[in-house]
């Protein structure tokens, strides 16, 4: 065992049977199982994320977007570079060649007409831009913060289990883990506007950790309802214990398990909006307020750090929300059939569910970019303190008032490698009970506000004109 987990051991024990050197074996497992996943999952999903941001608000916008850079370009520059050896207008004979193939044509009309050549040319223009570093500003945080962005967006992937067979580290705290890494991303943004030597930079910094410390709260309060559910911080073990044998396998998921944990998740996905900075909590770079705040003075590469920061960041909270309410990489349905299917089929499928869930998130956080507005700085704090803090609280007392008063705990049933463990046992009565009692409340609420308000609330009757 060479104690860098359970897939980095089983795959380089695999390599070693077939004759590869030791220390060879660890390397290989090590780049398939920890560097891959950033690789082949992680940095395509950021970088095509401004592509499906850009389709979604022309969506929104009834208009095109990107529809007439396609990969034409970056295909002639790489048939260029390869037949360097032959005269100008011989290339140019065989790309044209090339490009009259069926499928090669069919590929690039598609691309064409999706755009996916802006990616390229954002590309090759962020890395044309010049780097320059502000005369006032202090070199060394100017530097850094960046790279620090992307240490605190891409380290918490680490206790992610992308499978059940490619988890990069499988640690008893990761949920506090990957919570306590991604604060890094404070410190970075922070750095970036005292570095810059600019008031708005400034500002912007101080909104961006003002922003980031208050929604980190109702973050970790969520993330400790599931901990206290499933009795445990290890990510891949709360993935395991959302498994449910037969074919409605989502019946165990935590999102269903609780309307506490339900009304948990949705306000993780809110706080991790906020900490994402996406509309409507984009206020640390409110472009019309800020000139787009702490980021201000950076150009090229590093500017381009920080975006992909950013959308990795997105990607994240995806993947969290998935893990701790969605079962992780686990299917909808018959999810037993798939466990019992050979590792790299099951590991395979596990990984597109586990894609798709992620993109899903992603998708819906770019929706709600281009429909709601940007809220003013009061508003954004006024809900972290006064609104997601006090419902976490009470979310916690109600699992914790469930779990006393449920039937004990009863062993579930083991899930692939993962062994069987304990969990609370509500029971048809106290599942009852446990969804009855907020619907009731809800209710309620509705009734009071109706009641004093009627049918429609006061300020919307002034809007529309209903009270006079």
């Amino acid at each position: 065992m060479n104690g860098l987990g359970y897939g980095v051991d089983g795959l380089s024990h695999w390599f070693v049977g077939i004759g590869m050197p030791a220390w060879l074996a660890v390397t290989m497992a090590v780049l398939l199982l920890w560097i891959a996943p950033m690789l082949v999952v992680v940095f395509p999903i950021a970088a095509l994320g401004q592509i499906f941001e850009r389709k979604i608000a022309a969506a929104i916008q009834r208009r095109v977007g990107p529809n007439t850079v396609g990969l034409d370009g970056p295909l002639r520059f790489a048939f260029r570079a390869i037949l360097c050896f032959l005269p100008r207008a011989r290339q140019d004979r065989v790309f044209a060649a090339f490009c009259k193939l069926p499928v090669v044509r069919t590929i690039l009309k598609v691309s064409q007409r999706l755009g996916l050549g802006q990616l390229v040319a954002d590309g090759v223009k962020m890395l044309g831009k010049e780097d320059i570093v502000p005369s006032g500003a202090d070199g060394l945080v100017f530097r850094m913060a960046p790279y620090l962005a992307l240490v605190g967006a891409f380290v918490p992937f680490c206790v992610v289990p992308f499978t059940q067979h490619m988890v990069m580290l499988e640690t008893s705290v990761g949920a506090l883990f990957a919570i306590a890494v991604s604060g890094i991303v404070v410190v970075a943004l922070k750095m970036a506007g005292w570095g810059s030597g600019n008031k708005w930079s400034l500002l912007g910094g101080m909104r961006a950790v003002a922003q980031l410390v208050s929604y980190e709260v109702p973050v970790g309060l969520a993330v400790a309802g599931v901990v206290l559910w499933c009795g445990s911080m290890d990510l891949h073990v709360i993935v395991g214990q959302q498994y449910q044998p037969g074919v409605f396998s989502m019946v165990g998921w935590n999102l269903l398990q609780s309307p506490f944990l339900l009304l948990l998740a949705v306000v993780f996905f809110i706080a991790g909006l906020a900490e994402c900075q996406r509309s409507p909590f984009d206020m640390a770079e409110a472009e019309s307020e800020l000139v787009s705040g702490f980021n201000t003075e950076y150009s090229g590469l590093r500017w381009g750090m920080f975006a992909m920061a950013e959308y990795t960041e997105m990607l994240l909270i995806g993947a969290l929300f998935a893990t701790l309410f969605l079962g992780g990489y686990q299917s909808p349905l018959c999810e037993e059939w798939i466990v019992g299917l050979p590792v790299l089929l099951e590991t395979f499928v596990h990984l597109a569910l586990f894609v798709g869930k992620v993109a899903v998130t992603f998708l819906v956080m770019m929706w709600i970019r281009w429909t709601l507005p940007r809220f003013r700085v009061d508003q954004v704090m006024r809900l972290s303190w006064l609104k997601l803090v006090p419902i976490c609280l009470v979310c916690l007392l109600g699992l914790a008032v469930t779990m006393v008063s449920s039937g004990g705990t009863v062993l579930g049933a083991p899930f692939g490698r993962l062994p069987a463990s304990p969990h609370a046992d509500l029971g048809l009565i106290g599942r009852l009970v446990a969804w009855a009692i907020p619907v009731a409340v809800v209710l309620g609420l509705v009734r009071a506000s109706r009641k004093k308000h009627g049918q429609l609330h006061p300020a919307l009757r002034q809007l529309t004109g209903g009270g006079s």
